[in-house]
C-alpha cells in the first residue's frame, strides 16, 4: 500500500513537470520584446524642417522637456521675404504689361509701322524692276546665269521684307486679340 502514495506523488510530479515545460514552450514561442528598464543618454537629435534655412533661434535649451508639436526654434525668414517681394514685383511687372496690352497699339506704332511697309514697297519695286531688266539682259546674253539669279534672289527676298512690314501693320491695326 506504500506504493500507491508514491506512484501518486511521482505522477503528481510529472505531471506539473510537463505543464511547467509546455508552459516554458509555449512563452519562447511568442514574440514579446525584451523588456529593458534605464535611462538612455541622448547628446544629438537631427532636426527637420519643411524647407531648408539658416536656424535664427532656439526656444529650448538642452535638458528641457518638450511636448509633442512645441515649436524648438525658428528659421530665419529674411530669404523668404525677399523671394516673396520678388514675386510681387513680378506679378506687378505681369499686370503692367497686361495693361498696355489692352490699351493697344499706339498711333505712333501704327505710322512706323505704315512707313516701313512704304519703305519695304518702294524697296520690291526696285528689287523687281532691277530683276526686269536682268531678263532682258540675260535673253541677249549680256550677263551670267549667276548675275540673273542674284536679281532674283533679291526681288524674293525684298518680297518677303514687303509681306513681313504688311503683316505687322495689319496686325497693329486691328489691336490684340482677347488670349493676349
Amino acid at each position: 500500500m506504500m506504493k500507491k502514495p508514491v506512484v501518486i506523488g511521482l505522477a503528481v510530479v510529472v505531471l506539473a513537470a510537463v505543464v511547467a515545460g509546455g508552459y516554458w514552450w509555449y512563452q519562447s514561442r511568442q514574440d514579446n520584446g525584451l523588456k529593458l528598464y534605464g535611462n538612455v543618454d541622448i547628446r544629438t537629435v537631427n532636426l527637420s524642417f519643411r524647407v531648408g534655412g539658416r536656424v535664427e533661434s532656439l526656444a529650448v535649451d538642452e535638458g528641457d522637456a518638450i511636448k509633442a508639436g512645441q515649436v524648438l526654434g525658428e528659421l530665419d525668414h529674411k530669404p523668404y521675404e525677399i523671394a516673396l517681394m520678388q514675386v510681387k514685383a513680378g506679378v506687378s511687372v505681369a499686370q503692367a504689361q497686361y495693361d498696355l496690352m489692352l490699351a493697344g497699339y499706339r498711333d505712333e506704332e501704327i505710322a512706323q509701322a505704315a512707313a516701313a511697309v512704304k519703305q519695304a514697297q518702294a524697296a520690291y519695286d526696285y528689287a523687281q524692276n532691277f530683276y526686269n531688266r536682268q531678263q532682258g539682259l540675260w535673253k541677249s546674253r549680256t550677263i551670267s546665269a549667276n548675275d540673273l539669279e542674284n536679281a532674283r534672289s533679291s526681288r524674293d527676298q525684298a518680297q518677303a521684307t514687303l509681306k513681313s512690314a504688311q503683316d505687322k501693320l495689319r496686325q497693329y491695326r486691328s489691336g490684340n486679340r482677347e488670349q493676349d
